[in-house]
C-alpha cells in the first residue's frame, strides 16, 4: 500500500526541538516491510515521502517513533491516477451521478 506522509516542524518548536529531531532521524531505522519511494524535504524543516508499507501495523510501527515529537504529520493512502479515476466514477455512480 503506499502513502504520502508530510510533515511540518510544530508551532513553538525552535531550533533545539528541530537539530534533536534530525538527530533521532538519523539513528532511525525503517522496519521490515516499509520502503521509502522518495524523500523530499523543503528548507525550512517540512517535507514528505512516498513510502509503500506492507500492512498498517508496518505503517503504525514506522511513524511511531515521530508520535508527540517536534513533528505535526500526515499520512495519507495514494493510489495511480489510473485507478483514482474509476474509483472517482465508481463513487459518482453510487451518488447517482
Amino acid at each position: 500500500m503506499l502513502f504520502v506522509i508530510s510533515w511540518k516542524q510544530r508551532a513553538g518548536q525552535g531550533p533545539a526541538e528541530f537539530d534533536a529531531g534530525v538527530e533521532v532521524f538519523s539513528r532511525w531505522e525503517p522496519p521490515e516491510g516499509f520502503e521509502f519511494k522518495g524523500i523530499y524535504a523543503r528548507p525550512d524543516g517540512a517535507g514528505f515521502c512516498v513510502c509503500e508499507a506492507s500492512s498498517a501495523e508496518v505503517l503504525f510501527e514506522a511513524t511511531s517513533p515521530w508520535a508527540g515529537t517536534f513533528l505535526d504529520y500526515d499520512i495519507s493512502p495514494i493510489v495511480e491516477i489510473e485507478t483514482a479515476v474509476e474509483l472517482w466514477e465508481k463513487a459518482s455512480a453510487f451518488r447517482g451521478g
